[in-house]
């Protein structure tokens, strides 16, 4: 299979395409044919083995990044029920030292359990792009925070990844939103559903005017001490990124009513099939900054390492 991969933590310049071995299904396994990837800031990270990357994946070179995908089975191991080879599926591949492979691959090796149907309202390179940051952002606020129907919930960061879906799944679960975002983006947002988008630059979280049952710091820049003044009796704070800021908020936490908590997110078959659900609906969108082909994922990693993007950034692995 064609692949892109590095030889040891470096530069994404450093990266390169080659040709791999075909991965097998094993018992309880299907092989994925992968039409779309999409690119998150983890794949730089485990490139460069820097802010964390190399326990996100295992230190065996070369080393295929990679971890959302999109395409359609093309093995089914022994022992599976529920999936046939031509399938449709999207999902994610684990955020552990136990990923020995990447979705930067024309193939990859899943758990049957691991990956949801397809929408089928969605493209492969849309579809895909929502794998990581819907799940995450459903995880984080339903599981973690144990947001309700009613609740007020404010997302730090609303127009990225994590936040664009948080917005809308938030929304779909019956929550007021506000979200913070730079002010290039506030129509982006208010055009997701926030009830209210707001510049982070021109205030404070502790100046807002409001209190809150969920807080998701999707951004990782707004720690719990910082929400605590906008945070209702009993509400969640949940961030994607673990800091010093979030343990001490933990042990602040243990003496109120108010929890914190950090979201490891994980690839489920029944959370995949609600999003594919929603997308289907139309309650959610995939949002998707930029396509890039699979020749030029070297320039989509560079584009995500310099920020500032929309959303998702796309790559288009074969035609679908």
């Amino acid at each position: 299979m064609r692949a892109f991969a590095i030889d040891r933590y470096s530069r994404i310049e450093d990266a390169s395409f080659r040709e791999l071995p075909d991965p097998s299904a094993a018992a309880g396994q299907v092989r994925v044919r992968v039409h779309a990837a999409a690119v998150n800031p983890a794949d730089v990270k485990v490139i460069t083995g820097r802010d964390g990357g190399r326990f996100l994946h295992a230190p065996r070179f070369p080393l295929v990044p990679g971890f959302d995908f999109s395409g359609a089975i093309d093995q089914v191991g022994a022992g599976v029920d529920g999936w046939s080879e031509g399938d449709a599926v999207f999902g994610f591949l684990p955020y552990a030292r136990s990923n020995r492979q990447g979705s930067f691959a024309e193939l990859v090796v899943v758990e049957a359990g691991a990956i949801g149907r397809k929408p089928a309202q969605a493209t492969h390179a849309e579809a895909a792009s929502a794998a990581t940051v819907a799940s995450t952002a459903l995880q984080a606020m339903r599981d973690k925070a144990r947001l309700r129907q009613g609740a007020r919930v404010l997302i730090n960061g609303a127009s990225g990844g994590v936040g664009s879906y948080g917005v809308q799944i938030a929304k779909r679960l019956g929550a007021e939103v506000w979200g913070t975002c730079s002010a290039a983006r506030i129509e982006h947002v208010e055009a997701l559903g926030a009830d209210r988008a707001l510049d982070y630059r021109a205030l404070k979280i502790s100046d807002l005017d409001a209190r809150f049952d969920v807080i998701l710091d999707a951004a990782a820049t707004a720690s719990f001490g910082a929400c605590r003044p906008v945070m209702s009796p009993g509400a969640g704070y949940v961030t994607t990124l673990p800091t010093p800021a979030t343990l001490a908020g933990f042990l602040a936490s243990l003496f109120s009513s108010q929890t914190v908590r950090f979201v490891v997110v994980k690839s489920r078959r029944a959370d995949l099939d609600l999003i594919a659900d929603w997308i289907d609906e139309g309650a959610v969108a995939s949002v998707v900054d930029r396509t890039y082909p699979f020749e030029a994922l070297p320039d989509a990693l560079q584009a995500m390492a310099a920020g500032g993007v929309k959303g998702k950034i796309a790559v288009q692995m074969a035609p679908g």
